[in-house]
């Protein structure tokens, strides 16, 4: 059986967290920079941390978009979904280019248990990006994390 915060998870596993936390741009920001690696290594409330810090000091739009993107991956990995939306929300805001933001709002989607909106996200992400594998195996954890959904409610004995 699937659990709620298995795709975040999969999304930020040792293969895929560089991948989804290496969005941001140049070295312009040491401490976006550092935080980005602090969320790659699993260190999420150190790399929270520091992204806080860095996006608090003058940033260009991609960055500032990259650092929101990377907070939406911390918070998705300590399943504190509302915060993650959140900067989810303001990336996309600031960049609708990104397909990892979209990626990531795709985990928060399924945290959340929205898994129509976390498969718009995911089909959004794909128009940017069509041959990305972690988008592709988002797809398929979505299409799994629903199925396991229905099947639960199907279960679930009615009441009198």
């Amino acid at each position: 059986m699937l659990r709620t915060g298995s795709l975040a998870a999969l999304l930020l596993s040792p293969a895929l967290a560089a991948a989804q936390s290496a969005t941001v741009l140049g070295n312009a920001n040491q401490l976006l920079t550092d935080g980005a690696t602090a969320l790659a290594a699993g260190q999420y409330a150190e790399g929270i941390r520091m992204t806080h810090a860095g996006l608090d000091v003058p940033n260009n739009l991609p960055d500032q978009a990259a650092g929101h993107s990377n907070l939406c991956a911390g918070y998705a990995a300590l399943k504190r979904w509302t915060e993650a939306l959140d900067h989810c929300n303001r990336s996309i805001a600031l960049d609708r280019n990104n397909w990892r933001t979209f990626n990531n709002r795709a985990a928060v989607f399924v945290g959340l248990q929205l898994y129509e909106l976390a498969m718009t996200d995911v089909h959004a992400g794909l128009a940017l990006a069509p041959n990305s594998t972690t988008l592709r195996k988002s797809r398929e954890a979505v299409e799994q994390h629903a199925q396991a959904a229905m099947r639960d409610r199907r279960r679930r004995p009615t009441k009198a």
